[in-house]
């Protein structure tokens, strides 16, 4: 964990360079399930509509200025409510009171205007009854009131695939409110578990690996500072020094395993030149003799001749060169002389003194260190108590979120359950209301237009006159329901306007709304969340002089926070119940840093400090003129660098073997071969006996000349040179501990409480930053919000608004459909097109031959029979009585030939028509009928009262 110093350390003018505490990071894999996704189904654009009109009904405000006070978590009437001032208030919602008046009025007269309507029809009026021929424009008007009626037709059927739909949805939307809801609870409750766990490995977790870290700081302090004291002293070389004279005994030893070897090496030398002489006498001496092939292959291949010729010159090394070849007698004495002598103790002693001095700084370090680790973990105990505290907050959110919230889901499922089902059947039954009513006025219409003109003589089902009375039935189904359903959708109004201004506009702008605002004002979640008691446990006077002084925690200031993805600790603004600036107060809290400086006033060396005696020093230069300074590693390896013979001898004695079995076997080639396995069996043996072996000496020789060397020197040119500027080292590392010593101690020491405190400082500083900035950013929260509007609103009131609107549209439209229908059915009701206007004249004429006089001379002469004869006359069609049945051109199709009476019968007086009654013009069809005056002459046939055709458009 800590790190010697650099090039870089000692260029800004440090003496130790630290590694950081590396922290782990918290990581997991959260999956939440809340979603945002929301498909309208074709719906998007009414839902729209409707939130637009909704929001021109009451603005920006939904309540004027003055009416409501909240202060201090109270509501209360405002000064204009107490005054009585509702003029501005009557103001501000005239368009609400504007559409319930009108709805009242609907509501009112509807059943009023029903009744008379009713009455009107059966009293022959309104449409009840018309003439059976059409007039001279009723084509027109079928045409562009049918045209009319299509588009009502169009519209109605708008609002009825509106009010069907969106009271499906809404039922959806209801059914699934709970498990949206619960949904969002789950998320918000895993959210705030790993926000805690997240907090957890922050304050506790990472605060072990901090207190690792420095632990271990402080237990290698004494180890450093020592090293850093060696190094800066170069009180090394003393102890490399020391371990060199320690070694001298190995030195010995090694140096008398040379000379040993030295000495087999010379004699089996002496042995091997003297073999391998004889052999090559005999060989040549054989294979000369032998004409054999294989014989000159040998001579050939491995001149025997120079068999004795060897990598080393052993007669030189024996006789002329052995004065080159050094010799250790003379070293290994010196040794012994040193060894015997007080140089070891000298420097074991010196050794000691430093090892002293090192002691010393250890038992002051290793007795501050415990007090320092303490107040290590007492910080980290607090601290972890502060973690728990915020866990503890955070998770009694969480069980207030579960708690309070997982009962009432529960109960909601059972009015669910129970009750939505009469909603929703309520809403189909408003549906097939208005569906009934679009049938009858379709299938008028249908008939009306597709169908034939009613005649009376086997009509068809689907004729004109069916047409008219479907569309009566719409207008009788429209006068039943239209206030019902006028009430219905009022009501629906004025909830769904509540709901979208109270709920939906003021959940998605939280912090500008109005109606939010009261709400907010209403609630301070500093007492809800972290109650007065908990929170002021633990603080210092300053922090709760400041926990006195904190702000109202507002229900708005969540919302916006977790929509701007901010820390969970800024969000539930956790620093009312827990600051997290406390904890930059844990190192003097807790004198972490008292005891740092106290360790570094502790540290006194010694000045008098000697490390070498004047008789050591004498001895070590001696040391440093013995024969050591003078061992020649080179000359072994120049002497003893080739092989020990130029040929290989097994490999020569198997050659000889395989030429001693290809020879002839002949009397003269016997002792040839007898003679070569001979010389072959010597040559294995001065191989295996002597070569073997003196290769080995020779290995090794080199091996402890290469050693010996490399530990005389000491990386330098030479021992001697490499004695001295050990004890130059020395000298200064004594002078330098006893002048600078307790100086560069400290200074040590200081920089690794530096790096203490700079540690404890980051972490801090991480804990602080991280946690307000890092853990549990609230964006899983804000997703929970905005699928709860989603549910609430996009899934139900928007649904509920919609199926209101949908029911609105079609009762404006009712109202004229009512007039259409009432004029379509009376022209649907008429059997013939228009005659043109003789025609209609003469058919005036006719059947009103005078305005106050009507012939009754024939007509019932009891009252009873009178009534039931006239209303039996009345259901007649008048054109009967133009009627010549007994002449060929009567039939209908005829009739309009000549429109005169010329099958009328005629009394003997020639008075006219005798069974024929007159009306006189204004008068009601029930009243009672008048005969005409006969004193006043006959009426002609031909000819039409001035005072009927005056009157003609009063005529129905």
């Amino acid at each position: 964990m800590l790190v010697l110093a650099t090039k870089s350390a000692h260029s800004e003018g440090r003496i130790l360079d630290f590694k950081e505490t590396t922290f782990s990071k918290w990581e997991q894999n959260v999956t939440y399930v809340s979603s945002t996704g929301y498909h309208a189904r074709g719906m998007a654009p009414m839902y729209q509509i409707t939130n637009r009109v909704l929001d021109l009904f009451l603005g920006p405000e939904a309540i004027p200025e003055g009416y409501i006070v909240v202060s201090d978590m109270n509501i209360a009437l405002g000064p204009k409510a107490q005054d009585q001032e509702f003029g501005e208030l009557a103001k501000h919602y005239w368009t609400i009171l504007l559409i319930v008046s009108l709805a009242a009025v609907i509501i009112i007269l509807t059943p009023i205007i029903g009744f008379c309507f009713c009455c009107c029809r059966c009293a022959g009026a309104c449409g009840g009854r018309s003439q059976p021929f059409d007039k001279k424009h009723d084509t027109c008007r079928r045409v562009f009131l049918g045209l009319f009626l299509i588009c009502a037709g169009t519209g109605i059927v708008f609002g009825v695939v509106i009010a069907f739909v969106t009271n499906s949805y809404m039922q959806n939307g209801v059914e699934n409110a709970t498990i949206s809801a619960r949904e969002g609870v789950d998320d918000t409750r895993l959210f705030l578990k790993t926000t805690s766990g997240e907090i957890n490995h922050l304050l506790v977790k990472n605060y072990n690996e901090l207190s690792v870290h420095l632990h271990q700081m402080l237990n290698e302090t004494a180890t450093v500072t020592m090293n850093r004291l060696d190094e800066a002293s170069n009180a090394i070389s003393l102890t490399q020094l020391n371990d060199f004279v320690q070694t001298l005994p190995q030195v010995k030893k090694n140096l008398e395993r040379l000379k040993e070897l030295t000495n087999t090496l010379r004699t089996n030398a002496s042995q091997l030149s003297d073999g391998l002489r004889g052999v090559k006498g005999k060989l040549l001496t054989s294979l000369t003799q032998c004409e054999a092939a294989p014989c000159r292959d040998v001579l050939d291949q491995y001149e025997i001749g120079k068999l004795d010729d060897s990598g080393i010159d052993y007669n030189q090394m024996l006789d002329r060169y052995f004065p080159r070849l050094p010799d250790v007698t003379v070293t290994i004495d010196n040794v012994n002389s040193l060894i015997s002598g007080s140089l070891m103790a000298n420097l074991a002693r010196g050794k000691e003194a430093v090892e002293e001095v090192k002691k010393e700084i250890n038992d002051v370090i290793a007795e501050n260190i415990p007090r320092v680790s303490k107040a290590i973990n007492d910080a980290g105990s607090a601290i972890k108590e502060a973690a728990n505290e915020v866990t503890s907050a955070i998770d009694r959110i969480s069980d207030l979120s579960g708690n309070y919230t997982y009962k009432y889901f529960d109960i909601a499922d059972d009015y669910i359950r129970q009750y939505s089902v009469y909603r929703y059947y309520a809403g189909i039954a408003i549906s097939s209301v208005l569906l009934l009513i679009l049938l009858c006025i379709s299938m008028g219409l249908l008939c009306g237009i597709c169908g034939k003109r009613p005649d009376g003589y086997g009509d068809d089902c689907c004729n004109k006159g069916a047409g008219g009375r479907f569309l009566m039935m719409a207008v009788a189904v429209i006068f039943l329901t239209l206030s019902l359903l006028t009430l219905a959708c009022l009501v629906l109004f004025l909830v769904g306007l509540v709901a979208h201004r109270g709920v939906c506009v003021s959940l998605k702008n939280p912090a500008d709304d109005q109606v939010f605002n009261y709400v907010d004002q209403l609630i301070d979640l500093n007492r809800v969340l972290y109650p007065s008691s908990s929170r002021n446990r633990g603080k210092s006077v300053k922090l709760r002089q400041y926990q006195r002084e904190e702000t109202p925690f507002r229900i708005s200031q969540v919302i916006e926070a977790c929509h701007g993805n901010r820390a969970a600790y800024d969000v539930l603004q956790l620093k009312n119940f827990k600051d997290i600036q406390e904890i930059r107060e844990y190192p003097e809290k807790y004198n972490i840093d008292g005891l740092l400086d106290e360790l570094i006033r502790s540290i006194d060396i010694r000045s008098n400090l000697q490390i070498l005696t004047p008789e050591a020093q004498e001895e070590i230069e001696k040391l440093a003129t013995s024969e050591l300074n003078n061992f020649p590693a080179h000359k072994f390896e120049q002497h003893l660098s080739d092989d020990i013979t130029t040929t290989n001898l097994t490999e020569l004695a198997i050659k000889l073997e395989d030429t001693a079995a290809k020879i002839p076997n002949t009397q003269e080639m016997n002792d040839i071969r007898s003679s070569l396995k001979n010389e072959a069996l010597h040559l294995r043996t001065y191989q295996t006996n002597l070569v073997t072996p003196m290769t080995e000496a020779k290995d090794e020789i080199l091996t402890l000349a290469t050693d010996l060397d490399k530990t005389l020197h000491f990386n330098a040119n030479s021992f001697e040179e490499a004695i001295k500027k050990f004890l130059v080292e020395t000298d200064k590392a004594q002078d330098f501990i006893n002048v600078n010593g307790t100086q560069f101690v400290q200074q040590v020491i200081g920089e690794l409480n530096t790096a203490f405190r700079n540690e404890i400082t980051s972490y801090l500083e991480l804990v602080i930053t991280t946690l307000e900035n890092e853990v549990g950013r609230c964006g899983p929260i804000s997703n929970v919000y905005n699928a709860t509007l989603v549910a609430l609103c996009n899934r139900v009131i928007d649904p509920f608004n919609g199926f209101w609107a949908g029911v609105g549209w079609c009762v404006l439209i009712f109202i004229p459909t009512v007039i259409l229908c009432v004029k379509l059915s009376g022209l649907y009701q008429k059997s013939d097109p228009y005659p043109g206007p003789l025609v209609e004249s003469e058919y005036l004429y006719d059947a009103y031959s005078e305005r106050d006089n009507i012939p009754l001379a024939n007509g019932p002469k009891h009252k009873r029979r009178n009534k039931k004869y006239e209303r039996r006359r009345n259901s007649r069609d008048p054109r009967d009585y133009y009627e010549d049945t007994s002449s060929p051109g009567g039939s209908r199709d005829n009739r309009y030939n000549d429109m005169a009476p010329n099958s009328h019968r005629f009394d003997g007086n020639n008075n006219g028509p005798s069974n024929i009654f007159y009306i006189t013009a204004g008068q009601s069809p029930t009243a009672p009928l008048k005969t005409p005056d006969t004193s006043a002459g006959r009426t002609n046939g031909r000819q039409t009262p001035k005072s009927l055709r005056r009157n003609r458009s009063q005529f129905f």
